[in-house]
């Protein structure tokens, strides 16, 4: 594994102001809408799928196929300018690979300006990958003891479609996003050896990209209060109720893996070396939830698992989603992003 350690001396003095503005508003900034101002704005699928309203700025660069599977609404972009040849829309260009990202939002937001942003910068910079964004089911309307199962489904339908077009798999997620990428590869490796045909045919993902990930469900590390008096975005208090949220309250444990992948065993970890998927992260220590990430980190580590990681020291939660406000932090952070993206589809 591959560690890339970045001082807080890296950090500009610009991104140092902004942090210090942010603190006193947090976590108002990354709060999602009410469950009734979302009821209201959406539709939603029996499976709790919000079916998105794509922005105009988004349609304008990217061709976007809306398509349900499973109950679940999944949204492919394709960056316009990769399709042109002297004007023509003529899709020159091969897709060997497909990204399946799962945006952030305390697990119960639809895509954020900031996520669309980013993922329009994935579909340009990967021209050789089908970005597919996948509006999983929310909290409160349901929890993550239906969801992931859900979700698995999902991941069974697209996974038989990818083989027939000769397509790797790769996953990857912001904050609760990435703990859904993680969660869902895991609750794939608990149930590959099962002998049924259909499990059979799952075709797994090649890699991970896990971006500020939520780990552990738990909220319990006592550490976290320290770096709450740093952390610019996130409060204890607030990853806490989000957690609660996905949790459904106590129908599902907070050291159950389902839905705190730095809990499970020793022997789904091992799976992900025998399978030979890759996974790679970043993360900022000025966050609440780095320290979990942390150890996670030292888990994949011990066992020898393929990645690479970025610690930011200093940087806030999801820093790189924030490239598009010209922070050069956000910048390299996301351009790293890609090119380990990039790097892991070879």
């Amino acid at each position: 594994m591959e560690i890339e350690v970045h001082p807080i001396s890296e950090r500009t003095w610009f991104m140092h102001l902004l942090l210090i503005l942010l603190r006193p508003f947090k976590p108002n900034l990354v709060k999602p809408p009410s469950p009734t101002k979302l009821k209201s704005s959406l539709e939603f699928s029996i499976n709790h799928s919000p079916k998105l309203q794509i922005p105009n700025s988004v349609k304008k660069k990217c061709v976007v196929s809306e398509k349900s599977i499973n109950d679940i609404w999944c949204y492919d972009l394709c960056y316009r300018d990769s399709l042109r040849v002297k004007g023509d829309e003529i899709g020159n260009v091969e897709k060997k690979d497909r990204m399946l990202y799962f945006c952030g939002g305390g697990f119960q937001a639809p895509p954020s300006s900031q996520h669309w942003s980013f993922v329009i910068e994935l579909a340009r910079k990967l021209p050789h990958m089908n970005i597919t964004v996948i509006s999983y089911p929310l909290a409160p309307f349901t929890n993550a003891s239906k969801a992931i199962p859900a979700l698995v489904d999902l991941y069974k339908e697209i996974s038989i479609e990818s083989q027939r077009s000769d397509e790797d798999i790769h996953l990857g997620g912001d904050s609760s996003g990435g703990n859904i990428a993680l969660s869902l590869t895991l609750q794939l490796l608990s149930i590959s050896s099962m002998a049924s045909d259909q499990v059979k045919e799952i075709k797994l993902p090649k890699s991970l990209i896990l971006i500020s990930p939520v780990v552990d469900c738990s909220n319990s590390n006592p550490e976290m209060r320290e770096i709450d008096k740093l952390d610019p975005v996130l409060s204890v208090k607030y990853t806490g109720q989000v957690a609660e949220k996905w949790r459904g309250g106590d129908q599902v444990s907070g050291l159950d893996p389902l839905v705190s992948p730095l809990k499970c065993g020793q022997e789904v970890l091992l799976k992900l070396k025998e399978n030979g998927i890759i996974v790679n992260g970043i993360v900022g220590t000025w966050d609440v939830l780095s320290l979990d990430t942390m150890k996670l980190i030292d888990r994949l580590k011990a066992l020898n698992i393929k990645g690479s990681w970025y610690i930011g020291q200093g940087q806030m939660h999801c820093f790189p989603l924030a490239w598009r406000y010209g922070l050069g932090n956000s910048e390299r952070a996301k351009d790293w992003v890609i090119d380990t993206i990039r790097k892991s589809s070879m």
